[in-house]
């Protein structure tokens, strides 16, 4: 026997007994299937994601170093670099990197890489037509760096939109993402172009490795 007590006025405690005798129905429960799911799915699939984002990215570092050669490597480096500003920024903010999120940094990866390749390929324009190694690395920055700046800005746009209005996964999707895309225009014009300056300097501005 059980008793509730309260200052309840007649109306609302016969809305309680209502309540209370609504879900005593007579009816036996008769158990035809019993699943339980645990957090080894889950696991399994950030595994995966792991597995599929370290092979994509290490097949993407070899073929930027064997096709672009020494300045394959600083673009692979920027790239990695570009890894190590995301996973601080979550670690200051306390985020967590969810399968979505793993999906927004192996895309990162690409669209660094997708950078690079479009500056190391003005630059071997720029080589060709007869201009210098310093000259050209300078010229093919200055005319691939409206075209980096434009794709990574619309691509902000739809990362904000995504984490206006998405909610949970969406909203990791697009952090991942967003701070990926401001990174990789630091890591591609800053850094890339920083390391070509040191390189080819002095004797070494004769020949250019791309």
């Amino acid at each position: 026997m059980a008793q509730i007590t309260g200052r309840f006025s007649f109306e609302e405690a016969q809305n309680l007994a209502i309540v209370l005798r609504a879900g005593a129905l007579p009816a036996s429960l008769i158990a035809l299937e019993s699943r339980v799911v645990g957090p080894t799915l889950g696991q399994e699939s950030i595994s995966a994601g792991w597995a599929a984002g370290l092979i994509g990215a290490l097949l993407v570092v070899m073929y930027m170093a064997v096709f672009y050669k020494l300045s394959g490597v600083f673009a692979d480096l920027a790239v990695l670099f570009n890894t190590l500003i995301i996973f601080a920024v979550l670690v200051f903010f306390g985020g967590t990197l969810t399968l979505p999120g793993i999906a927004g940094l192996i895309l990162t990866v690409g669209m660094a890489v997708d950078a690079n390749v479009i500056i190391f390929e003005r630059i071997k324009e720029e080589f060709r037509s007869g201009k210098t190694v310093k000259a050209s690395i300078n010229a093919g920055f200055d005319r691939a760096l409206a075209c980096i700046i434009d794709s990574n800005v619309t691509t902000l746009l739809t990362v904000a939109i995504l984490y206006a209005f998405g909610s949970g996964p969406i909203r990791g999707f697009a952090t991942t993402l967003g701070i990926g895309l401001i990174a990789n225009i630091f890591t591609a014009i800053v850094c890339v172009k920083l390391a070509l300056d040191m390189y080819y300097s002095g004797a070494r501005a004769k020949t250019l490795s791309i």
